[in-house]
């Protein structure tokens, strides 16, 4: 699956999570941003987007949104 056929949430989370456990993390954001976008409170979202970002205030960040 290539990003830009992900037309789905569900397709889009799948490719992150998947991007992750390749230790692709620029590939995963791009598909969790996408996620965001079109639904900034999910919370699972928030927390693969921890997994992808290395620094702690934005890391904690991620963390504070996964729990709003």
């Amino acid at each position: 699956m290539a990003i830009s056929t992900i037309s789905t949430v569900d397709e889009a989370m799948e490719f992150a999570v998947m991007a992750i456990e390749k230790g692709e993390a620029d590939k995963a954001k791009t598909a969790l941003s996408w996620i965001l976008q079109r639904d900034p409170r999910n919370g699972a979202a928030w927390l693969w987007m921890a997994c992808c970002v290395s620094d702690e205030t934005a890391k904690q960040e991620c963390y504070r949104r996964a729990g709003a």
